[in-house]
């Protein structure tokens, strides 16, 4: 046997070639680095031609290995209507012989119109592998590395236009035994779920299967402590060739497996298997490898992995802060009055925005153009909701099928175009099926021609879209600030603070999310976070267009400081950073803007909890601002002017279930 180890261009590349006998397959593994050579992303052949991946970390301590060796492959379908239909099936998980490797650097540089940090560079290295099976049917492989994690997708190659079926993904994610994992149950299929929306557990052990009473696999995005690293699991470059993915429920000795959509999802409607011509590009899936957790929370690689923006001009995109009436009154979106009282409240904070929601077009035949010219003349612009229609929904809420035919959906946009709206929130998805993810796409590119921004709910997670379609302002994909409003959730109170602690480490890692924070005022569901923990949100929770939970009648009876507060609050940030924290339990936050800086925290759990915070990166040599905390009155409002050595750490005291704002002038 003899080895070959090659260096080029800052890529290592590791081919392995055994000689060959009568009962001996040859074997071989190449590899390819990150830039600072701290993560490799390996694959190798097996005697039956099946390949296998595994990442290793190289901190200071030597390499680890984070995932260890786990199948890759795919297998596809087509019918060969030459011979009476038969259904020809495309093995490329086994069987596979080498054909050539071509490397490649990548260099990318980006501006986001929303998400935690605005300009973005990035750099990573890139292997690409050809393969093909017995019968010539070829299959490419693209890893990259960067030094933030790894990625990697298959190409179908191939020249056809008839339909390919994928019929089936062995991707696995061999995590070990050793570790935690923070994951969200992936719902069961019914008239309102898949949403991405029920409760993360706050930390099981790794390799823990889903409770079929709460999911039907995991979800993406998903956390791990693996024996002191920590990963997350995610999918980037989703495109209408394509399904959304993710979990299945078993993981064996901490072998996590793709998990394509399910059959019933979407009332049945549309095939759980996506189809596409050849040759086809799949998603990549990608992994967030860092002993810092820090990273996992500041990384935008789900955007490093997007397509470019398809929108040239994007002067016309304005994220913002709205007031919204449906959360502190669910009648108020079919009474004029009621919306025109937020659309003037919005005026008097200096909101751009104000959201109409469901059965606005229930009131006349008019609301609309009503509502528009009432903005109009205090200066507001709206957005308004609309279901997303088809029938793969039974949901009745109006205005439906608007937004599911080409044809009549780009005549709705034009009409919000010629009166003025900029925006609107499209709800009621529930599948990840292909025929879905094309209604996704297709909502956004159409919105974009017409100058529309969007906001979905009740919907998918992002995969990185806000970058190729920068009109994407936010998306739900969680339990919101909505659910205290819901009797049929009532375990949701208690839960709501540790759920608060987690969203940031996994959720809020991959894009906008349209939490609706900020609830003040009782609901039907007790809550038990206090008005600082609830306050902190505002910033602690990153979203396009910020859609402010509570109503006008408390939010005027807000003192001044905090009126202030929310009158000057930003959603546009140019740099994120991870300050402290832990899933679960509690995390701080820092976000800029321009000079402006925003700390914001909360306390996960009962116990109150002092934090010594490191400041430093502020850069500034006396820290001075405004705080809003916790007094003795958990329902207050508490606040006082501050100011800190910025070389010396701010210690802050979190009540239970607290938390705290500090806003650096």
């Amino acid at each position: 046997m003899r080895s070959i180890r090659v260096s080029v261009f800052g890529f290592l590349f590791v081919l392995v070639v055994a000689l060959c006998a009568v009962s001996t397959a040859a074997a071989a593994e190449w590899a390819v680095s990150s830039p600072a050579q701290t993560l490799t992303l390996a694959v190798r052949d097996t005697p039956s031609g099946a390949l296998e991946y595994r990442v290793q970390l190289t901190p200071s301590g030597g390499p680890k290995t984070v995932v260890g060796w786990s199948v890759l492959g795919v297998t596809r379908s087509w019918v060969d209507q030459a011979a009476n239909s038969a259904t020809v099936r495309v093995d490329l998980s086994r069987g596979l012989t080498f054909v050539s490797a071509d490397e490649s650097a990548v260099h990318d540089e980006y501006t986001l119109m929303v998400g935690k940090r605005r300009e973005n560079t990035t750099d990573a290295n890139q292997l690409s592998l050809t393969f093909r099976n017995e019968g010539d049917a070829r299959l490419r492989l693209d890893l990259r590395a960067y030094d933030e994690g790894v990625a990697f997708r298959y190409a179908l190659l191939g020249e056809s236009s008839l339909h390919h079926w994928l019929e089936s993904e062995q991707t696995e994610f061999n995590l070990g035994t050793t570790g935690t994992h923070w994951g969200q149950p992936y719902d069961v299929a019914s008239t309102y779920t898949p949403a991405y929306e029920p409760p993360y557990i706050n930390g099981m052990p790794l390799g823990t299967a889903t409770d079929p009473k709460l999911g039907t696999g995991w979800g993406f995005p998903s956390l791990f402590d693996v024996d002191g690293t920590w990963v997350l699991l995610h999918e980037a470059g989703l495109n209408e060739t394509h399904q959304g993915s993710h979990l299945e429920p078993e993981a064996p000795d901490g072998v996590y497996k793709i998990a394509f959509p399910l059959e019933k999802s979407a009332m049945g409607f549309g095939r759980a298997f996506p189809a596409s011509p050849l040759p086809w590009t799949l998603p990549w899936r990608f992994i967030l490898v860092s002993e810092d957790l820090g990273d996992i929370v500041e990384s935008n690689m789900v955007f490093h992995l997007a397509e470019p923006s398809r929108i040239e001009n994007t002067g016309w995109i304005q994220p913002g802060v709205a007031s919204w009436s449906w959360l502190s009154d669910h009648d108020s979106s079919r009474n004029l009055d009621s919306l025109k009282h937020f659309i003037d409240f919005s005026a008097e904070m200096g909101w751009p925005y104000s959201l109409v929601d469901a059965n606005w077009n229930l009131i006349s035949d008019d609301s609309m153009e009503q509502l528009v010219a009432h903005a109009d003349e205090k200066g507001v612009d709206l957005l308004f909701w609309y279901n997303s229609g088809g029938s793969n929904s039974f949901v009745t809420e109006e205005p439906r099928n608007r937004m599911h035919e080409r044809k009549v959906r780009r005549a709705e946009f034009a009409k919000l175009q010629k009166l003025g709206v900029k925006g609107v929130k499209v709800d009621f998805f529930h599948a990840d099926k292909q025929f879905m993810i094309q209604r996704y796409l297709g909502i956004l590119e159409d919105a974009a021609d017409h100058e529309i921004m969007v906001v979905f709910h009740g919907c998918t997670i992002p995969r990185g879209w806000a970058r190729t379609w920068p009109n994407l302002m936010s998306m739900e994909a969680v339990r919101g600030a909505e659910t205290y409003t819901f009797g049929s959730t009532p375990d949701y109170g208690k839960l709501a603070p540790w759920q608060n602690a987690i969203l940031p480490f996994t959720r809020n890692v991959i894009g906008s999310m349209d939490f609706t924070p900020v609830v003040y005022s009782r609901q039907m569901i007790a809550r038990h976070t206090t008005n600082a923990h609830e306050t902190a949100l505002a910033v602690l929770f990153e979203s396009g267009i910020q859609h402010i939970g509570e109503g006008v009648a408390t939010l005027r009876t807000l003192p001044e400081v905090y009126r202030a507060f929310f009158r000057d609050l930003e959603n546009v940030w140019d740099e994120t950073r991870f300050v402290t924290g832990y899933p679960g339990r509690e995390v701080v936050l820092a976000r800029r803007n321009g000079r402006k800086w925003y700390v914001a925290g909360v306390n996960g759990e009962d116990a109150e909890k002092t934090l010594s915070l490191d400041l430093s990166f502020v850069g500034r040599e006396r820290i001075e601002g405004m705080l809003l905390y916790d007094g003795d009155d958990p329902t207050g409002f508490a606040s006082k002017r501050v100011a800190y050595d910025a070389g010396q750490p701010v210690e802050m005291t979190l009540k239970p279930r607290g938390g705290f704002t500090l806003v650096l002038d």
